[in-house]
């Protein structure tokens, strides 16, 4: 009988680990399951976790990337994450850093819009501008720019030198510069070549490409994504990216690590099978979005738990920092669960509005509102605000150029 109760105890923490263990790793991202796992192979010299290769074909990009690529050539990307090793910022800051630092194009600035960017990445707007503000501190001065005239605009910041005057004419007046022709500059603000020179001598010094003497491999994301998604023949087609997810084995023989090692394999085939089944749902439920660019519907974590027979809470964790690739591009997943599909379209009209309005006589809220009730959609004032801040969009009055 005792030997009976200390089995079923036995049993029972078995069971309880491997479930904390699959908990867990449900809500890991590949990056920090990735770090566990090594952790784990630290704590147990005797456990070994295998990596796949990485995929490079040998093809024309690959061989163009030995030969261009020397060792005196320092990734952006490394230099800039270490300089935020040293910073001390929270962890949901750092992952947005990070996610933005790999989505840098060869001259070091963003390769969409911060509007975009974040939406895709599924941030949080606040902590989104705190990482977009401390990413244009960071050396080489002027990355993280959407533009050449930001770009400039951070260095002139940087070094305490940005007047009005400054920024008037990098806005307006960069093609004049390029031109030679001082004189329109001048005549412009009345004020003397002699000036107009000083302030031109003072842009050149600035570097316009602050990924210059970087090698910055463009084709390659930080985030890697869980899951592929593809069109094919109007279908959509999800397929999990196994390219993330390791072997693990024993290097001898030891009960106590086969539970372990054991509890880890089953861990991980439960995270990949759970989230390739929520994804296809997701995915699927928001066909029309992906196919046609229509608006995204209502889809709430309950309605998903309720239609999968599984529990909210694994809903909520096998969402979590989980990315796909779409369309070339990399987006979260969060991003296709809606709370509220009006909301979504909303935004969409809010955003489709201030695309198309005059640059040089943006829109009020005051006038986008009225615009909304043209298409029949009705909201307060300050709804227009708030949505337009969620946005990352600014206010009429900084928007004007």
């Amino acid at each position: 009988m005792d030997f009976k109760l200390g089995l079923d105890q036995s049993l029972k923490l078995n069971l309880s680990m491997e479930m904390k263990i699959s908990i867990e790793i449900l809500k890991m991202s590949l990056k920090e399951l990735k770090e566990y796992l090594e952790k784990e192979s630290v704590k147990n010299s005797n456990i070994e976790i295998i990596f796949p290769k990485s995929n490079f074909s040998k093809n024309e990009d690959y061989e163009n990337y030995i030969e261009n690529i020397g060792e005196e050539d320092e990734s952006l990307i490394s230099y800039l994450e270490e300089q935020i090793t040293y910073l001390e910022i929270k962890k949901e800051i750092r992952d947005i850093l990070e996610y933005l630092i790999n989505n840098l194009d060869e001259k070091g600035y963003l390769v969409s819009t911060p509007e975009e960017l974040r939406k895709n990445g599924g941030f949080k707007l606040n902590a989104f501008k705190e990482a977009i503000n401390i990413l244009h501190t960071l050396e080489p001065i002027g990355v993280g720019a959407i533009d050449l005239i930001e770009c400039l605009k951070i260095q002139l910041e940087n070094k305490g030198i940005l007047t009005d005057t400054l920024l008037d004419i990098l806005e307006k007046n960069l093609r004049d510069i390029g031109n030679g022709d001082l004189k329109k500059i001048s005549l412009e603000r009345n004020i003397s070549l002699v000036k107009v020179n000083e302030y031109i001598n003072t842009i050149k010094k600035l570097n316009p490409k602050p990924a210059r003497g970087f090698y910055v491999n463009s084709k390659t994301n930080y985030i890697v994504p869980d899951l592929i998604v593809e069109v094919d023949n109007g279908e959509i087609v999800v397929n999990l990216n196994d390219m993330g997810i390791p072997k693990i084995r024993l290097k001898s023989e030891n009960k106590k690590d086969q539970t372990l090692v054991l509890a880890l394999e089953r861990g991980l085939v439960k995270r990949q099978e759970t989230l390739l089944e929520v994804g296809k749902y997701i995915l699927n439920y928001q066909k029309n979005y992906v196919l046609f660019s229509e608006n995204l519907k209502t889809l709430k974590i309950k309605d998903i738990a309720y239609s999968l027979n599984l529990h909210e809470s694994t809903i909520s964790r096998a969402v979590k920092d989980k990315f796909i690739k779409i369309n070339g591009k990399i987006e979260s997943l969060k991003k296709y669960i809606i709370l509220d599909d009006k909301t979504e379209l909303i935004k969409r009209n809010i955003l489709k509005i201030i695309n198309n309005e005059d640059k040089k006589n943006p829109l009020s809220d005051e006038k986008i509102l009225l615009k909304l009730a043209e298409e029949n959609l009705f909201v307060q004032r300050r709804t227009i605000g708030k949505y337009r801040e969620e946005l990352g969009i600014l206010s009429s009055r900084k928007r004007k150029k």
